[in-house]
């Protein structure tokens, strides 16, 4: 009775999770509009968090490849992954230096990254798998779907213009496909913290199990 308990409230627990995770992206868009009467632009809360979160999967990926030397290499590509993204969405601000800049240092992370994991991609491959596998990965694979997919087709001009026709406004479109990158970096970032989390926990777990099952066979009468 007690284990039904528990895991009935660990599931409400992820609901109630997963449905704030669903309503941040509008309810950033409505302070966006009636709070301060921005139009979802490259400087509003919705573009602000999806860079705040790309930053928050970065950082997390980086302490993945600090803490666990067998997940080192595929937490190299996955962080520079990110930090390519988040280069690509400030492609705004790194025009102020050259036109197109962004290109540069992506270009650099891309190639530096996948040069340091050669070196050990023997152990690149199986960490990979072993994310994939696991329910982190599969919330990463929901979160790059939206973004890379969904929000672009939802995001699709001639899709708008057929739709509304002389009443098409550019702006309803920006936000459509903005609240959706955001869900997928929402999806992205719970991904990130949540497998680090669990790969960092892991050996400290077994330590304490171990430790735990030493004392139990010193108190076992002979």
């Amino acid at each position: 009775m007690k284990d039904n308990l528990q895991l009935l409230l660990s599931h409400l627990g992820r609901t109630f999770l997963f449905g704030l995770m669903m309503a941040l992206p509008p309810a950033l868009a409505w302070l966006d509009i009636h709070w301060l009467g921005n139009a979802v632009g490259e400087w509003s809360l919705v573009e602000l968090t999806q860079e705040g979160f790309l930053v928050a999967s970065v950082a997390a990926f980086v302490r993945l490849a600090l803490r666990r030397a067998d997940d080192r290499a595929f937490a190299v590509l996955a962080a520079a992954l990110f930090a390519c993204m988040l280069l690509r969405e400030m492609d705004e601000a790194l025009d102020l230096i050259a036109h197109g800049f962004w290109k540069y240092p992506v270009a650099v992370l891309i190639i530096g990254s996948l040069a340091w994991a050669s070196r050990d991609w023997r152990r690149a491959m199986p960490a990979l798998v072993r994310f994939l596998v696991s329910r982190p990965g599969t919330v990463m694979t929901i979160g790059l779907v939206l973004l890379l997919f969904y929000s672009r087709l939802i995001g699709m001009t001639s899709l708008w213009t057929g739709l509304l026709g002389d009443q098409y406004i550019r702006v309803f479109k920006n936000t459509i496909e903005e609240t959706t990158e955001l869900l997928g970096y929402t999806f992205i970032l719970a991904a990130s913290v949540g497998y680090v989390a669990q790969r960092v926990r892991e050996p400290l777990t077994a330590r304490k199990r171990a430790v735990h099952e030493g004392a139990g066979m010193q108190q076992r009468p002979l």
